[in-house]
């Protein structure tokens, strides 16, 4: 077992190919994409959690992340960045996951992954984000 961290950039990237692929059936695609990763089996089903339970939630999650974005809408923030968002948001809304242990990990993918700025920008609308579910549970 290669860990979580290895199961979030899976489903990192295949919801940012996912992007490039929305007409596309979502069980469809993930089948087909996983076939280019390598990973444990019992990681798998952890990958395909992940991935499904943000396709599954996207609009609410969207509209969790839309609120916290300060004059930005979704649609002109980075794929990179969205998806990041979509991510740390599904899991502290529905996977129950700490918020400062989703929030580092969301701020550790921005700088491997994101473009100059991301990383402050996507910790102060996740800090916002998860004292808003804290407050409104």
């Amino acid at each position: 077992m290669l860990g979580k961290r290895k199961v979030r950039k899976n489903a990192f990237e295949l919801l940012f190919g996912y992007e490039f692929n929305k007409e596309e059936n979502v069980l469809d695609y993930y089948n087909t994409a996983y076939d280019n990763f390598v990973c444990e089996d019992d990681e798998n089903e952890s990958v395909k959690n992940l991935f499904l339970g943000v396709c599954e939630n996207i609009s609410n999650i969207d509209e969790e992340i839309a609120k916290f974005l300060n004059g930005w809408k979704i649609n002109r923030l980075s794929k990179a960045t969205i998806t990041i968002l979509r991510i740390s948001t599904y899991e502290m809304k529905y996977a129950d996951l700490a918020p400062a242990i989703s929030i580092n990990e969301a701020v550790e993918f921005a700088k491997q992954y994101g473009e100059d700025g991301a990383a402050s920008y996507i910790n102060g609308v996740l800090n916002n984000l998860a004292k808003d579910l804290k407050n409104n549970g």
